[in-house]
């Protein structure tokens, strides 16, 4: 008896199989923000009228685009998985050097789970408080978030987070004459 005990193998079946993370989990969440957006841009209008681009016509191909990137983002975490869990152990002892140190929740790295909270902040911000105003603070939040805090190169920073909220303006305002909703014009 005691011999058959020591046949079984000493870590728990369970513990070496993988699990969905956040390469997962983080894709499935902005794929379920950018279904409420795109269902609220379909909801703007036809996207194309007379032949002629509407407001509607970019927010609805952004989201059906970014749909199709997360949707394969979802689908590559599943195919690791499966070829994860195909492997051999030794194969598995290698890969708990590719575990990110840092506390993880449900799955999701901290970074993760700021990038969704800061993310849905924008969405609820960009009608409320306007193009300029959320964007800039997005993308400088997200710079901070990414680059070491405020601290670190801080102009380099705020001087991207002026040009890309400048680019934005230009690209939507200019280019595809898309009126965004501004402070002022509330």
């Amino acid at each position: 008896m005691s011999s058959e005990r020591s046949l079984k193998p000493s870590s728990h079946p369970s513990s070496r199989r993988p699990t969905l993370g956040g390469e997962f989990f983080v894709p499935a969440v902005l794929a379920l923000i950018t279904l409420v957006y795109l269902i609220s841009a379909i909801q703007l209008g036809p996207p194309m009228k007379a032949g002629n681009m509407t407001a509607s016509f970019f927010p609805i191909a952004t989201a059906i685009l970014m749909l199709v990137a997360l949707i394969c983002a979802m689908v590559h975490a599943l195919r690791g998985r499966a070829r994860a869990s195909a492997e051999s152990s030794s194969v598995d002892t290698e890969s708990h050097a590719e575990i990110p140190s840092g506390r993880q929740y449900a799955g999701l790295s901290l970074g993760a789970i700021g990038v969704i909270v800061l993310t849905a902040g924008y969405l609820l911000a960009f009608d409320l408080i306007g193009y300029f105003v959320a964007t800039f603070v997005y993308v400088l939040l997200l710079c901070c978030l990414f680059g070491g805090g405020f601290r670190d190169k801080w102009l380099t920073k705020l001087v991207a987070a002026v040009a890309i909220t400048l680019a934005g303006y230009l690209l939507f305002e200019v280019v595809f004459q898309v009126r965004l909703p501004t402070l002022w014009s509330q």
